[in-house]
């Protein structure tokens, strides 16, 4: 039976004596896995493989920063979050104009409900760029909790908690905005 060195002994290899054979070794674990989720968000084989290989190259330049966590996992979140910065990009190019007919809504404007969304928006800033996707999904795009799951290699149930305490965390940030701006 053959040696299979582990995920972290691998990217030892690669930040310590710069074996680049070793980050082979993990793309070739990988790499499928990375491009079935970008082939799921994007449906186009052509941009899946690109996503994949730019996914590869961004966790090469910041291997560094890796905790540790499930190599195959962190390497999908990364190749997720360029096929969504992609999948952004061509819906701003192919939007519509808008109708110039259309009246405005007829709402009065409300002060203290500005306010309430500009310390929304202040605390979402201060999230994690992983608790601001998972925010951005679900309540921007009403993506559903299993396909976001599915996104970040995780369980549904998961991702139900991290919301509720990503929607705690937001309280907590709005209610100490207001108490220091009185």
């Amino acid at each position: 039976m053959a040696f299979r060195p582990t995920d972290m002994e691998l990217i030892r290899e690669v930040l310590h004596d710069s074996n680049a054979r070793a980050f082979e070794t993990l793309m070739k674990r990988y790499t499928s896995q990375v491009y079935g989720s970008a082939l799921r968000l994007l449906k186009d084989e052509n941009n899946a493989q690109e996503v994949t290989q730019m996914a590869f190259i961004q966790a090469y330049r910041q291997l560094d920063s890796w905790r540790g966590e499930n190599f195959g996992a962190w390497v999908t979140i990364i190749a997720n979050h360029i096929a969504l910065r992609l999948l952004e990009k061509e819906k701003r190019r192919y939007t519509e104009p808008l109708d110039e007919n259309i009246d405005p809504p007829n709402e009065e404007y409300d002060e203290q409900r500005e306010l309430q969304l500009q310390a929304l928006e202040k605390a979402i800033t201060q999230l994690s760029e992983a608790e601001r996707q998972i925010i951005h999904w679900h309540y921007y795009e009403g993506v559903p909790l299993q396909t976001i799951a599915q996104r970040v290699g995780q369980t549904e149930n998961n991702i139900k908690v991290r919301i509720f305490r990503i929607r705690e965390k937001l309280k907590m940030k709005i209610e100490n905005e207001y108490t220091n701006d009185r």
